[in-house]
């Protein structure tokens, strides 16, 4: 036999308790990466270096990103090199001198770009601490690392920037 359906309304707390799950239904549509909105401030406030890769004829190509703005009106933005084309992308020969253990390139799947976060296995400031931080928690665990001017670097592929929308 079905239970009769209470006409009684609902607690306080019954009712609070719906409040809190819809505010985090709409968080979780609003922010679908699920970026923390605590992470996503520490990001803008000590963001790691970050390329984007992609495979162009068989060669690697790159360009760098960087935050712009303050508060929650960040951005991605490409910072475009000198010998680099209009949307920001240049060669990349150099790329095995950096020595990326594992190897970089079987990663990089052609037809499709990966943005590259790093920053300093070993800090030599607060600074560099917190990007190394940063970018653990915000990209993932490290997959590799790299040597440039004859500095360690962590690395880790992300399929996508966190937190803040690109400026194209």
């Amino acid at each position: 036999m079905a239970k009769p359906i209470s006409a009684n309304p609902p607690t306080q707390q019954q009712m609070e308790a719906y409040a809190a799950q819809q505010v985090a239904l709409r968080s979780d549509v609003s922010n679908p990466g699920g970026d923390s909105p605590q992470h996503c401030d520490q990001l803008a406030a000590a963001a790691p270096g970050v390329e984007e890769l992609r495979l162009n004829h068989g060669a690697v190509e790159s360009r760098q990103w960087t935050l712009l703005g303050n508060g929650s009106a960040h951005r991605w933005v490409f910072v475009r090199a000198p010998d680099a084309s209009a949307d920001g992308w240049a060669p990349k020969p150099g790329l095995d001198k950096l020595d990326f253990q594992p190897p970089l390139e079987p990663a990089l799947a052609p037809g499709s770009n990966h943005f590259l976060a790093y920053a300093p296995v070993q800090s030599e400031s607060l600074a560099d601490s917190d990007r190394s931080a940063i970018a653990s928690e915000v990209f993932g665990a490290a997959q590799g690392e790299f040597t440039w001017r004859g500095r360690k670097y962590s690395y880790r592929l992300a399929p996508e920037l966190p937190c803040f929308p690109q400026l194209p």
